[in-house]
This record gives structure tokens, C-alpha cells and sequence, in this order.
């Protein structure tokens, strides 16, 4: 890893409090180890859903209107940015940065991503998109953890 990818760690970890942080992992670990990743990640996708209820709802009439929304919201969590970019086949949006990996380790990235899926897909629903549409992890099969991007795509079903 080169110096910018561990100082782009360096940054990520600070994103979850050091007096959560052995208590999210440990969590995390006894998820993994009892709990298939298909069930982790409807029931990750269900929390992220609860906790989209207690937050704002993104506004905006343009893709740029709705991103700075969006980042207003995670700027104010400290849960890194959101970049939204359409394309013929949805709506992609780019996580950056999102504290998952710092607070529940690397080996959750599998599951984890599905707070995120759920949070978007519940904004998604609450400002009248299609309900035709879903959103679906772009990348859920190839997160890496040292890149720290997690991609989604809102769409029709592929």
C-alpha cells in the first residue's frame, strides 16, 4: 500500500471512536461467525433503513442538487461523501470513506455495506422515486479494503 492509501486509512479509522471500536469489531466477528452473510445483510439493510427514519431526508430537482443533500447529511455523521452519477443503466452512487471498515473490521465488508444499501433505499422511497426501481451494492462482490469506495446502483432490476 502506498503512502496516500495509508494515510487514507489512517484518516477512515479515525471515523469510529476508539471507546466503540474493540466493542463494534468483537460484534462484528460473532455476526460473521453465527449469522449467514445473506442474513446479515437484509437485517444490516433493515437498520440502515431504522436509522434513515431518524435522519433527514435528502432533497434536491437536479443529480448535483440531491449529492449535496446527501453529503450534508454524512458530513454532519462524519460518514464520508457520496458522489451520484447517471448512467444509462441507473443512477450509481459512489460511498466514500463510510466508517464501516474502521467499526466493524475488514471482514464485515462483506455484510456491512448493507446499513448504506438500506439508508439510500429508504431515501430513495421516502422522495417518490419509481418504486419499480431498487437499489442494489454495484460492488458487493469486489469491495476492497483499502480503496474505501462502495458503490451502488439504483435502477431496474438487472
Amino acid at each position: 500500500m502506498n503512502d496516500m492509501g495509508k494515510n487514507l486509512g489512517y484518516f477512515a479509522r479515525q471515523q469510529c471512536s476508539a471507546q466503540w471500536r474493540a466493542f463494534l469489531t468483537a460484534f462484528a466477528v460473532e455476526f460473521g461467525q453465527q449469522i449467514p452473510v445473506a442474513e446479515l445483510r437484509v437485517l444490516m439493510a433493515r437498520l440502515g433503513a431504522s436509522m434513515a427514519q431518524n435522519m433527514r431526508t435528502p432533497a434536491g430537482n437536479t443529480i448535483a442538487e440531491l449529492e449535496g443533500s446527501i453529503n450534508a447529511i454524512w458530513l454532519e455523521m462524519n460518514w464520508g461523501w457520496a458522489k451520484l452519477t447517471e448512467k444509462p443503466d441507473g443512477l450509481f452512487i459512489e460511498h466514500h470513506v463510510a466508517p464501516l471498515q474502521a467499526a466493524f473490521g475488514e471482514q464485515a465488508l462483506t455484510w456491512s455495506p448493507a446499513i448504506l444499501e438500506g439508508i439510500y433505499a429508504h431515501w430513495f422511497s421516502v422522495i417518490s422515486a419509481n418504486p419499480a426501481l431498487q437499489l442494489v451494492q454495484a460492488d458487493a462482490d469486489a469491495v476492497k479494503s483499502d480503496d474505501f469506495l462502495i458503490t451502488f446502483r439504483f435502477g431496474r432490476a438487472a
